[in-house]
């Protein structure tokens, strides 16, 4: 496997996506009273700064935060924008969507019957 920069978000799924799965699961998810993201000197996330700067600068995107797995023989991508300081407040809930995040892109998972 290798880990390479993850390319901006293609739209605003993959970002709401990337919030459900890692932001909102994290100890560094702080939201302002107006409802933004509160400020890294303010004890904010640095990444989710940075990832609200990237829709006006694509540039500002923190691409050496969020991460791509790549299978190193073939280098296909096995899943999409990991973020590499994710601190999860719930060991459970975390697993969870690191599972549902597994079974969307790795090529040929296939579900146990009702699941």
């Amino acid at each position: 496997m290798s880990n390479l920069p993850s390319k901006p978000f293609s739209n605003g799924t993959e970002y709401e996506i990337f919030l459900y799965n890692y932001c909102e699961q994290c100890r560094s998810y702080k939201l302002r009273d107006d409802g933004f993201p509160e400020f890294p000197e303010n004890g904010g996330c640095p990444i989710l700064d940075a990832m609200e700067n990237a829709r006006f600068d694509i540039s500002a995107f923190p691409s050496d935060h969020i991460r791509e797995l790549h299978d190193a023989d073939t280098d296909e991508t096995i899943r999409w924008h990991e973020c590499n300081r994710f601190d999860p407040e719930d060991e459970k809930l975390a697993n969870e969507a690191f599972t549902r995040m597994s079974m969307a892109v790795i090529p040929g998972f296939k579900k146990e019957e009702g699941e």
